[in-house]
């Protein structure tokens, strides 16, 4: 009895010593990932200053405030005592902002390969969708970025707990590093889309929208790697949205309302990023989704 009691505590401390052998690698893994120096050299695009593409540059970055607050200047995006506490930075280029000595460039690398200036990846920042921008967008957006009004806005750097950093070493919670999914060859010299309506605009909206990154590619949705997130609906024709009008659609982003009476939640669902958008855009987006097959049906 004693020797099986002896073996059993050595067992017990071997799987113990897996346990915590595993969870420091994980937590080591994550954390070396924002160190990592990526040497790509991003095609610069021109920056466009005009009145018009300003007021463009302005409707893209829209989507910006939800993570980096309603001036840009920056926010706390969670904050949970379980995971840990992060900021999205301050997008004005104020004195102690990450963007403060920002050029031109830096303003592409970030947003289509998800880098800093340094080469180090960015964690959380959608330029997987950013990423798809035209040229002509891209440059209007930034333009737009560069005439923001300064403000100063101290935030503390990212602290996790170390549970979360097991968890995100593991890939619990998905790509937090976005530059690891992008296609940097495709990166550049990115044509404007047709005029809307179109289903070759209602595309590059499902793009930069961020549809496919969140629905996934085949728009049928699922489980999201965001624990405190709900299941990912299928926006495919095969879910409720096949059952929309174009009309309803637009509507939806109008009142974040949908034809069943569901309210929308911004922090899960950007609509209000969508409906800066105009109605014959968000029609060509509807359109272009009526065009694909429906999603699979998914065990959630």
């Amino acid at each position: 009895m004693k020797r099986i009691i002896k073996l059993s505590a050595y067992a017990l401390l071997g799987i113990l010593a897996l346990v915590l052998c595993t969870s420091f690698y994980l937590t080591k893994k994550f954390e070396s990932q924002s160190t990592m120096v990526h040497s790509i050299k991003p095609v610069p695009v021109a920056i466009l200053s005009d009145s018009a593409s300003l007021e463009r540059g302005g409707v893209l970055a829209v989507g910006c405030r939800s993570c980096h607050g309603t001036d840009l200047s920056g926010k706390y995006f969670f904050d949970d005592p379980a995971i840990g506490k992060m900021a999205a930075p301050n997008l004005t280029r104020a004195k102690g902002s990450p963007l403060e000595n920002y050029a031109d460039i830096d303003y592409v690398r970030a947003l289509r390969h998800c880098l800093n200036p340094k080469g180090n990846p960015l964690m959380i920042m959608p330029s997987e969708s950013y990423t798809h921008l035209s040229d002509k967008d891209l440059g209007a957006l930034i333009g737009y970025l560069k005439t923001l009004e300064p403000k100063e806005n101290q935030l503390a750097p990212p602290s996790f707990t170390y549970l979360a950093k097991v968890m995100a070493g593991a890939g619990l919670f998905g790509d937090m590093y976005p530059y690891d999914i992008i296609n940097h060859d495709k990166a550049k010299n990115i044509p404007h889309p047709a005029d809307p309506p179109s289903l070759e605009y209602g595309s590059y909206l499902s793009r930069i929208g961020g549809c496919v990154s969140c629905h996934k590619a085949d728009l049928g949705g699922g489980p999201s790697p965001d624990p405190a997130s709900p299941i990912v609906p299928d926006i495919s024709k095969g879910g409720n949205m096949g059952k929309w009008t174009q009309a309803q659609f637009i509507n939806v982003f109008r009142t974040g309302k949908t034809p069943e009476g569901k309210m929308l939640n911004d922090k899960f669902m950007p609509f209000t990023s969508v409906a800066a958008f105009s109605d014959v855009e968000i029609a060509s987006l509807y359109d272009y989704i009526m065009t694909l097959p429906a999603a699979p049906k998914r065990d959630n």
